[in-house]
């Protein structure tokens, strides 16, 4: 959806957001995550977009301004009423989001394809690009 982001891979399956961070969460400059992280928030307040999908596939780390980030997206759909869900971390990261209890907030799911069928609005069974 949005080509220039180097951080937030984005693509749009029917009424989902897929927001896929991309690279070394410890290379990322503070005034670059802030400025992706507002431009993928943007794309969240469109009336065609109701939920968050959180692929975090590409990433061996985060630090707190990263989860920082991610916490602001999901809050948008929240506040809108949508839902956010987190698929295939590595299983160190799914130890870290456990410790921090952030499956209270948002389920985690092993694939895309079982997080995008989670969410109300999309077309189950269909495997997202």
């Amino acid at each position: 959806m949005l080509k220039h982001l180097k951080i937030f891979q984005t693509k749009r399956v029917d009424n989902v957001l897929l927001v896929t961070p991309q690279g070394d969460p410890n290379t990322f400059r503070y005034n670059d995550l802030h400025r992706e992280a507002n431009s993928v928030r943007d794309l969240l307040m469109r009336s065609e977009i109701s939920h968050l999908a959180l692929n975090l596939k590409n990433l061996q780390y985060f630090g707190s301004e990263f989860i920082g980030s991610l916490v602001s997206m999901a809050r948008e759909v929240k506040n809108r009423q949508g839902r956010a869900v987190i698929c295939e971390a590595n299983p160190q990261m799914v130890e870290v989001l456990q410790n921090m209890s952030l499956f209270k907030l948002w389920p985690y799911f092993a694939t895309e394809q079982e997080a995008l069928a989670s969410l109300p609005g999309t077309a189950p069974d269909e495997p997202a690009e």
